[in-house]
């Protein structure tokens, strides 16, 4: 009896340290299934290629890099805007699909983790996001800023954003910038790159 009593409470704490192990496990685990959960429904793509989505079609025309932004009127004589790290600029196209839209979200992802959102610098060096239309493309650059060693794996996530993430559209463009190609892109990096255009 003495025996058996030992057995059956040494199951109930092995049990017990089994649930609690478990449970401890999926509250860890809980924050991250719910984020991919809320997270857009992406369609992935490279440079060049038109990633299409449920809500717009976009393309990546190049990438170039900078040292500085140059400001789009310079008779004030205002300098360039510099960075320690270097500005990654993003030229795409996109048109929307059945209504006129923004792409209100615009990140870059690279290897490790981080995620380095579009530059928010001042009116005289950013450029105003244009409104889609659907069968028209347009133009347009986006802009980011980001230490040198972070160029290497770099893709682009753009999406319609909006108050349920997980109902949006995104698109996830592979910059192509593999080791060699982000080392020739940082050193070959302009002095002075003029964002805004006539």
């Amino acid at each position: 009896m003495t025996a058996r009593r030992v057995l059956l409470r040494g199951g109930a704490a092995i049990g017990g340290t089994a649930l609690l192990a478990g449970a401890m496990w999926l509250h860890s685990v809980r924050p991250e299934v719910r984020a991919a959960e809320l997270d857009p429904i992406r369609t992935g793509g490279t440079v060049g290629e038109e990633v299409e989505t449920r809500d717009f079609t976009v393309r990546v025309d190049g990438v170039d890099a900078a040292r500085s932004l140059e400001p789009s009127l310079t008779l004030g004589g205002k300098p360039p805007v510099g960075t320690d790290g270097v500005y990654l600029i993003v030229r795409l196209s996109a048109t929307a699909a059945r209504e006129p839209l923004q792409l209100r979200t615009a990140e870059l992802e690279t290897p490790g983790g981080y995620t380095f959102r579009q530059d928010p610098r001042p009116s005289d060096v950013s450029v105003d996001q244009p409104t889609y239309q659907p069968m028209i493309w347009t133009s347009t650059k986006v802009v980011f800023e980001l230490p040198k060693e972070r160029v290497k794996g770099a893709h682009l996530v753009v999406g319609t954003g909006g108050l349920l993430p997980q109902l949006s559209s995104a698109a996830d463009i592979d910059l192509g910038l593999g080791k060699e190609k982000a080392a020739r892109l940082v050193a070959e990096a302009a002095e002075r790159y003029k964002v805004r255009t006539p």
